[in-house]
């Protein structure tokens, strides 16, 4: 594992508040990663799920030590592309410990999942099953159906997962084709907080369990997907859905009945502070709101002053997930401030020259100067990730650390 080391005596903002006091700091934005946020969120995965074993989705964090630390404790990975599995491998993961959970792959993907015995993998239509039959007919199959995703965040209905009706249509296509297929799976979409969109589904699959091992298929998985909460706020959310569907499951999917689950954000979300430094300040007046008077006559109304800062990050780089994961993120300053000073509307932009690199707008906000420095929690999850260097600006370094809870 690169660069890790155990911190007995430091919080992770004590860790980037003495980075950032470091004379000559070679990076501008960074962030530091607490990979005892990881072994927390997997004891408590444990704990509230026994029966459901957590394949980690790497594509939410594809980071070599996140990989390590959850291969370590034992967690098992949902990998999408033929690079996540290889980085997978990489750490000792085995092919058993990897599912291939992208419904529609491509070919050379397939072929490298064959060569390295990767056998788990998800389909959802006729077209994706016969691929998989002519490259890998020795593949273990996982039909993915389509849950009541209308109360997510983040639907998945419209491009992944099948209705119940189609199912079954595949299931005796399976069949036909001499398909090995061993379980269903589904997502109810990320950023759902609502436990029924669990019920509902579940049901359907067990219904399809019953048609399938009527079909003559051995059963033997069911795949809860996704989309669980990561943030400390989202817990009690988990912990209902827990609640919810745990007696479910034990009665239509009892043991041996694998259970299977692709926690993504939740195991790396809280996992990373970002810092990134204001370079650049001014400030805004919109065009004045012209106003109707009672005797007709037209009024200019002042807008406000707004504050404008540019920092080292944004919307192409860590930030993208403002635009691609419906994220919030809010900034903190580094600095103390007095608790009676006044807050100014204030947007921050990141450092390209495109006007849709905006990280928070018109939030209140302390009065800050070039130079200063803030920082962003819950970062980890769909962040890095996706960054780019559009502009030529650089990813932030990461440093890698193991705080005492």
């Amino acid at each position: 594992m690169d660069d890790l080391e155990w911190v007995e005596d430091q919080t992770p903002l004590e860790f980037l508040r003495d980075r950032i006091s470091i004379n000559n700091i070679e990076e501008d934005n960074f962030a530091v990663c607490d990979l005892g946020v990881v072994v927390k969120q997997f004891l408590r995965w444990k704990k509230v799920f026994p029966r459901v074993h957590p394949f980690y989705a790497v594509k939410s964090f594809p980071d070599v030590n996140v990989v390590c630390t959850l291969h370590l404790l034992g967690a098992n990975f949902d990998c999408a592309s033929k690079a996540e599995i290889e980085l997978c491998l990489s750490v000792g993961a085995q092919p058993s410990d990897i599912i291939y959970a992208n419904p529609a792959k491509g070919f050379k993907h397939v072929e490298y999942a064959k060569t390295h015995n990767v056998k788990m993998m998800t389909f959802d239509n006729k077209a994706e099953l016969e691929k998989i039959v002519s490259i890998y007919p020795d593949a273990e199959l996982v039909l993915r159906i389509a849950s009541n995703d209308s109360k997510s965040l983040m639907p998945f209905g419209y491009k992944f997962g099948c209705s119940y009706n189609y199912a079954l249509e595949l299931v005796d296509a399976c069949k036909e084709k001499g398909a090995n297929l061993i379980g269903i799976s589904f997502h109810v979409g990320s950023g759902c907080y609502d436990a029924s969109a669990y019920v509902d589904t579940l049901k359907n699959a067990a219904s399809l369990f019953d048609y399938a091992n009527a079909a003559g298929f051995h059963m033997n998985l069911l795949d809860l997907g996704g989309g669980w909460p990561g943030e400390e706020e989202g817990m009690a959310f988990f912990n209902e859905i827990s609640e919810a569907i745990t007696p479910i499951l034990d009665e239509c999917f009892p043991a041996p009945i694998r259970l299977i689950s692709e926690p993504g954000r939740y195991f790396c979300t809280a996992t990373t502070t970002m810092a990134v430094q204001i370079h650049s300040k001014r400030e805004y007046f919109a065009a004045p709101q012209a106003v109707q008077n009672e005797d007709g006559s037209i009024s200019f109304l002042p807008a406000p002053k707004e504050i404008q800062y540019y920092v080292t990050d944004g919307a192409y780089g860590s930030f993208n997930n403002v635009i691609w994961d419906h994220a919030h993120p809010l900034p903190t300053p580094f600095k103390d401030i007095a608790e009676d000073a006044p807050k100014l509307l204030t947007t921050f932009f990141g450092p390209t020259c495109d006007s849709l690199d905006v990280i928070c707008k018109k939030i209140p906000f302390p009065s800050m100067e070039p130079g200063d420095w803030v920082y962003f929690e819950n970062m980890g999850a769909y962040t890095v990730a996706a960054g780019s260097q559009f502009n030529g600006f650089d990813k932030p370094t990461v440093y890698y650390k193991m705080f005492k809870c």
